[in-house]
This record gives structure tokens, sequence and C-alpha cells, in this order.
């Protein structure tokens, strides 16, 4: 079968640790091109794959006929209009989160992708985390009972103000945007479309311009509320995942270690002292193990999707409902109420 021939858009750290390793160790990839106008990246990108064609301008990549998929790893503000030209150009499309800031914009670039014929796929390799992974597995097999909440966080101690771009005056820059993605598609992932979300933006360091800080609650029907937050100023870590219910509470403490994996492992368990622990009505702890994650498995579903595109694209579905629970978020923050979020997002 021939092999899909791969365009990388950006060199920084999301192209160089989340994209490459991945694409080139797949069988099913060749990582043919990789733009980056940066001397020292470029450099780098020859001695770990010398094949490779470096080039500077997004065009090379969007005309050359040979080139399959095209992976934007670029900063956010160009997000909207490279995916545009790529499907225009019927390349099949891998878009880093945050992918674009309204459900409008998003809706018109998968429907741009029907039309053409061709893939398009949010980066949100989240989904394969270790963590995820066995809580899916433990929601399945353990005795919650009615579940109450869902925590999800991603906190970290950085007092200081980044002169990174994620934290300069650009579009879609600021922690929500940097890690929302993330904890929203876990809360719809796991337990679907809420009925409404309240979202706060915070300034807590001396000197933001942008938002470092953010709360978010996402309301369901039954009365269950997932709560979602990520902070720079972290000094007493909080869960990473808890889950509680009227029989027991699943919770899970610290970032997973590995963090990522580009090919399957032997050892499919994390070997960490990370706190993983079932707890039950009588306070009765159960050690749950923490699997390790299966990140490589999203560009093994790109290229499945490629070869044969799927009739119920439950990526698509949930890719299209983190913006709009995003879009709705910001709204939230505006107005500082709950927003309700409508459920004709599922009717493509």
């Amino acid at each position: 079968m021939k092999k899909i021939n791969v365009a990388l858009i950006g060199y920084g750290m999301a192209g160089r640790e989340f994209h490459a390793p991945p694409i080139s160790l797949n069988k099913d990839f060749n990582l043919k091109m990789i733009m980056t106008r940066n001397n020292k990246n470029q450099e780098d990108a020859k001695k770990l794959y010398p094949n490779i064609e470096i080039i500077t301008e997004y065009n090379d990549a969007v005309n050359n006929k040979d080139i399959d998929l095209i992976i934007i790893a670029t900063s956010n503000d160009v997000h909207y209009e490279y995916t545009e030209k790529a499907l225009k150009a019927k390349k099949h499309v891998v878009c880093e989160k945050p992918f674009v800031e309204t459900y409008e914009k998003a809706k018109k670039l998968y429907d741009l992708a029907d039309e053409n014929g061709v893939l398009l796929r949010v980066f949100h390799n989240r989904k394969y985390d270790g963590d995820i992974i066995t809580l899916k597995e433990i929601l399945n097999k353990k005795d919650f009972g009615r579940l109450v909440s869902f925590n999800t966080r991603f906190d970290q101690y950085n007092p200081s103000v980044s002169n990174n771009w994620r934290f300069s005056e650009t579009d879609m820059a600021g922690i929500f945007y940097d890690l929302a993605p993330h904890l929203v598609h876990h809360a719809v992932d796991l337990f679907g479309l809420p009925r409404a979300v309240y979202n706060k933006l915070y300034f807590d360091k001396d000197g933001s311009i942008v938002d470092d800080h953010f709360e978010m609650i996402l309301s369901y029907d039954n009365g269950f509320k997932a709560f979602i937050g990520a902070e720079m100023l972290e000094r007493e870590p909080k869960p990473r995942l808890m889950v509680t219910g009227t029989n027991s509470t699943y919770v899970k403490y610290g970032f997973d270690s590995p963090d990522s994996l580009n090919e399957k492992p032997n050892d499919i368990y994390q070997t960490n002292e990370l706190r993983s622990e079932l707890i039950n009505k009588d306070l009765k702890i159960e050690k749950i193990p923490l699997y390790k994650g299966q990140q490589y498995m999203f560009y093994d579903k790109v290229a499945k999707d490629i070869f044969i595109k799927p009739v119920d694209d439950i990526d698509k579905e949930l890719a299209l409902n983190v913006i709009l629970i995003m879009e709705m978020a910001l709204k939230s923050n505006k107005l500082n109420k709950d927003i309700i979020i409508k459920k004709w997002t599922r009717n493509f």
C-alpha cells in the first residue's frame, strides 16, 4: 500500500516532540517535508531526518502534488488560513489545537473537507493519555453508583511571565486556549455534551497580559458536573483526575510518566509511584495500575481513516463540540453567567 506523504508545517516544540517522531516511526507515513524558517530548527531537523526537504514557504507544501497530508503545528493565528488553503488543494489535514475560535469557522472547514473528499483532524492526542485510558476502563468495570462529579486539571508552578507567543497579544493566546481543549475533550469524550457551561478567566501573575488561570463548570441534565481548570501558581497539588459517585471515588495525582509514547511499548503499565486509587463507600482503598499512554494511536487512526473514510466520524463530532463549548465558555466569562449549549451541534 502506498505510503502517505507528509509535510509538517512548523518545527517548534509541538512539531519536534509530538508530530515528527510518531510520523517517522509509523509504517504508513513518509515524512517528506518540514517547514521552518528558524536556522537552528532547520539544522536540528536535518540531523534527525536527513532525507527530508526543508521548506520555508507554506505554498511549497500546498502546491506539491506528492504531498498527501499537511500537519499544521504553527502559531494559532494561521490555523484557519492554512487549513482552508490545504483543504482547497485537496490535502488531508491535521491541525494543532486550539483549532479555530468559533464553531461556525470549524464547521466551514469540516464542510470543505467533506466537499473535497479529504480528512480533517484536530490534534487531540491527549485522548490517548494513560490516565484517561485507565479512567475509561474503571468507569466501565467498577461500581461508582450514580456519578456526581468529574474533576480534571492541568496545573503547574510557573510564576514568571513568559515571552512565548502563546502568552502574548495574539490570536487564541493564554492558558485557556492552550490547555482547555485537552480538558474539555476529556469531559466530552467521557460524558458527552453538557447542558450548560460557566467559565471564568483570571490574570494571577503580576504583569500577565493574557489569562494564566481559568476555572470552568460543565453542567449536565442529571445534576452531574464536570469541574475543569488550569493555573500557573500551583504550590499545593490538586488531583489531576477525580471522579466521584455515590458508591466510589477515583483519584489520580500528577502527570503521566512517560508523558507520551511514539510507538507501542512492551510494558503497558506505568512504573512510577503516582497515586491512582479507588476509594469505596467504606473508605477502603484499592490501588489502580496506570496504563501507559497510547498517543501513537492518533496517527494510526489518521492513517486508517485516510485509507477508509469513517461513516460515523466520532473524532469530528468531538472536535466540533470542543470548539462549541470553548466558544460558549468565553461568552460565559464575558457575561458572567451560565450559557446553554445547544444540542443541534450533533447534526452536521
